[in-house]
This record gives C-alpha cells, sequence and structure tokens, in this order.
C-alpha cells in the first residue's frame, strides 16, 4: 500500500480548481487555499477502499469543496465590522457568496453520485464542525486546549470519512498531521484571521511572553514530536504518509517524486 503520487495530486488539484470556477466570483474573491496535505491523506485514504476510481475522485473532490466553503465563511467573521466601507461591504458579502457556491457544488456532486448517506453523514459532520469552532473560540482559556481543539477540528471532515472504513480510534495521531498542516498555513500566510485574534487573546491572558508566531512555530515542533512517538499506532499507510510529508519539511516535493 503507498500513498498518493505528485502527479496523481496534481490531476486532483486540477478537477478541485475546475470545479470551483466561476467568472466573477474568481475576479472579485481571494481563491481559497487548496491544503495539498488533507488533499493527500483523503486520496490516500479512499485509494485503500474498493470504491471504483471515480467515486474515490468524487468523495476526495467534495470533501475538499466542504472545507474550502467552511474555510471561506471563516473569513467573514475577521472582515465584518460596524464601520466597513461600501467596498468592504461588498467584499464580504461576495465572500458570503463564494462559500455558499463552493457549498453547492458538493451537494452537487454527491446528488449526482445517490449518495444519501454520504450527504447525511457530512451534514452532521459540519454541524459538529460549527459546533467545534464556537467553543473553540468562545469557551477555550488556554493555549493547550486550543491547540488540541484545532487539530481535532481540522481532521474532523477526514474522521467522518474514515469512519465508513475503519475504526478512526486507530487515526487519533493524525490530529497532530491536521494541526501541524493548519499551522503551517497559518506561519506561511501571517494574515490576520479569527484563529490568530483568538490565540493572541489567550497568549495575553496567560501572560506568556510569546508572539503569536512564536507560539505556533513551538507548537508545530511539539506536534511533530507527538506524531512521531505514536507512529506505531496508525496503519502503516498513514505511518509511512506522515513520516515523509512531515517529519522530513522542505523535502516533501522531492519524497513525492521519488514515489511517483
Amino acid at each position: 500500500m503507498s500513498y498518493a503520487s505528485m502527479e496523481e495530486l496534481h490531476t486532483l488539484r486540477n478537477k478541485i480548481e475546475k470545479r470551483m470556477q466561476q467568472t466573477y466570483l474568481d475576479k472579485n474573491t481571494e481563491a481559497p487555499f487548496l491544503d495539498e496535505n488533507k488533499l493527500l491523506i483523503l486520496q490516500t485514504l479512499f485509494g485503500q477502499t474498493n470504491l471504483p476510481d471515480k467515486q474515490q475522485t468524487d468523495y476526495v473532490i467534495t470533501i475538499m469543496l466542504i472545507q474550502m466553503a467552511l474555510d471561506t465563511h471563516d473569513k467573514v467573521i475577521v472582515t465584518t465590522k460596524s464601520d466597513e466601507t461600501a467596498d468592504e461591504r461588498k467584499n464580504r458579502q461576495l465572500t458570503v457568496l463564494a462559500g455558499n457556491y463552493y457549498s453547492a457544488l458538493y451537494y452537487q456532486i454527491l446528488a449526482g453520485l445517490e449518495e444519501i448517506d454520504m450527504v447525511a453523514l457530512l451534514a452532521t459532520s459540519i454541524k459538529e464542525i460549527n459546533e467545534q469552532k464556537m467553543s473553540l473560540h468562545y469557551d477555550t482559556t488556554a493555549t493547550e486546549a486550543f491547540f488540541t481543539k484545532l487539530g481535532r477540528l481540522e481532521s474532523s471532515l477526514f474522521r467522518t470519512a474514515a469512519s465508513r472504513y475503519m475504526d478512526t480510534a486507530i487515526l487519533e495521531p493524525l490530529n497532530e498531521y491536521f494541526l501541524i498542516s493548519r499551522l503551517q498555513q497559518e506561519a506561511r500566510e501571517k494574515k490576520q484571521t479569527s484563529l490568530l485574534s483568538k490565540l493572541a487573546a489567550i497568549l495575553e491572558t496567560e501572560k506568556s511572553g510569546l508572539t503569536v508566531m512564536e507560539a505556533i512555530h513551538q507548537e508545530i515542533e511539539a506536534a511533530k514530536d507527538r506524531l512521531l512517538a505514536r507512529l506505531d499506532i496508525l496503519p502503516p499507510v498513514f505511518a509511512k504518509l506522515s513520516r515523509k510529508l512531515l517529519l522530513q519539511g522542505n523535502r516533501q516535493e522531492e519524497l513525492f517524486l521519488e514515489e511517483g
């Protein structure tokens, strides 16, 4: 068993981007971030099943569209303010519409597959994700709890998809995989997000002396150590994926090409 090659990932990414194309939104809104780490692990998951190739691809595209719809709606929280300008209001409204558009696309794909059970499963997952976001933003007062909840939140859609095929308890260490991926994204982009604003508020309350970026980089290294220590719990294909993707940093593309 192996994980997806770089070529397969690029093909899948192109299919997702093609699905998302909408002339007006493309021209007037920022394209959502497409997390290739999530894409890779989803393709690896469905590659372990006996599903037809097209169904595997449709499931991966669907889940990535859900993720990007949720991420797009999250941006509205940051941009909404009482004294917003006309341009800011237009941008906010378009962001909401973009999120709704991506949501409609995944419903369209699942409807085409006549996958009522999967629709119900993913709808439940979306509800739970929104509840987890509320808990993260309103009930969390310590950095340790913040990062733990964020890891579970980021892995929710994957766990939901995996629950159809395996005992998800053995996938628990992958929360660290998803946490690292999200924190690396935040560190790369250095944008003002609702997530970083919440972390900044917690750090100030704790009087830790750390900046937000220092806390993020510190947590990335801690999460790598935790993941490394629990690789033996994971199914071999996910252990191999975690080891090569996350523990060897900037050699990702080289390693993908070796595997491809």
